[in-house]
């Protein structure tokens, strides 16, 4: 495993045009548990002397909070400005300290020292997404996920990946496109990488929403005599149940596209030519629909996803709607 002190100098060689030099600083004079939790080197950045302390691998996050009362205490026993130097730091906690004034680097995220004027986040470097790529299903199931079901930030990929539905191979290949997009950050917990998200809530939503796509592979009017689980309602059904729409003649349901190609070879139903000859509309789906739907219907962004071009001036303003409705 690459030392704090190691990704340290990484981080700061292409910021700073050259590879920084590392002194030991004494510490005798601080209290013995700040000693134990930190490592102190004495460091020129940025054309001013600073003292570090680097987190000790076995440490603990602290708080903001208890970050700056550390500081408080290292402060007065050196006359050089002391930054702390931290293994991870989830993107709130980043915040705050910014907003307390506390001097602080996250080798791979950010840069704070606010006495040389210095605030360098990860997310201002990031490379833009190629024009009009869209974000894979995993990936875009990822975030959907994180938006409704449960918050993804600060957990392990092989945790996010199993509750996904995908391998941890997949996740590795989707924090890259997350990456790419600037909407996300990676810090690594121990052994472990994880994610943490540059924005939330709607601007999220409002942020990523370019590179989503309609989940909705293909449809087929059926004959299904009795649809039941795990099909959901969607399309304009899901629609007129969630806001004032008036429904279809026929409704529409929702599959995953393994299960949505497997029913129709056991003859679970049958294809029709039309409408006139079937019963129901059924969406085959790139990713699926139970992850973040409830029991009965597809999840509300899913939904505005699938129905985003639709013709109808009536559909638009119901969509709206339907994001407006969302307890961000």
């Amino acid at each position: 495993m690459i030392s704090l002190q190691q990704r340290l100098l990484d981080y700061l060689e292409p910021l700073t045009g050259e590879r920084p030099d590392l002194a030991p600083e004494k510490a005798t004079n601080l209290p013995l548990f700040l000693r134990e939790r930190f490592n102190f080197q004495n460091i020129r950045l940025f054309g001013k002397r600073y003292v570090l302390a680097l987190e000790r691998e076995n440490g603990d996050s602290e708080s903001p909070g208890e970050y700056e009362s550390q500081i408080r205490l290292m402060q007065p026993q050196f006359t050089e400005a002391v930054a702390l130097v931290l293994q991870r730091l989830p993107s709130y906690a980043r915040n705050r300290m910014v907003r307390l004034g506390i001097p602080f680097i996250v080798p791979g995220s950010q840069t704070f020292l606010p006495a040389a004027l210095i605030d360098l986040r990860e997310r201002f470097t990031q490379p833009k997404p190629e024009k009009g790529k869209k974000l894979t299903p995993a990936a875009q199931c990822l975030v959907l996920y994180h938006l409704q079901r449960q918050p993804l930030e600060n957990l392990p990929l092989r945790d996010i990946a199993e509750k996904i539905g995908y391998s941890p191979i997949m996740l590795t290949k989707v924090k890259d496109e997350l990456e790419a997009t600037g909407i996300c950050l990676t810090a690594r917990m121990g052994r472990s990488i994880a994610l943490e998200f540059t924005t939330q809530g709607r601007n999220l939503w409002e942020t990523v929403q370019p590179v989503l796509s309609s989940p909705v592979k293909k449809t087929l009017w059926v004959r299904w005599d009795q649809p039941s689980y795990p099909a959901l309602l969607a399309g304009l059904t899901a629609l007129s149940r969630r806001t004032m729409m008036a429904d279809d003649r026929l409704p529409t349901y929702a599959l995953l596209s393994a299960t949505f190609q497997a029913n129709l070879e056991h003859g679970l139903y049958h294809g029709c030519r039309g409408p006139e000859d079937a019963n129901l509309r059924l969406e085959s789906w790139s990713y699926n629909p139970l992850l973040f739907g409830d029991t009965k219907m597809v999840d509300p962004l899913s939904l505005f996803l699938s129905l985003r071009d639709f013709p109808d001036e009536r559909v638009q303003q119901q969509l709206e709607t339907l994001i407006d409705q969302i307890p961000w």
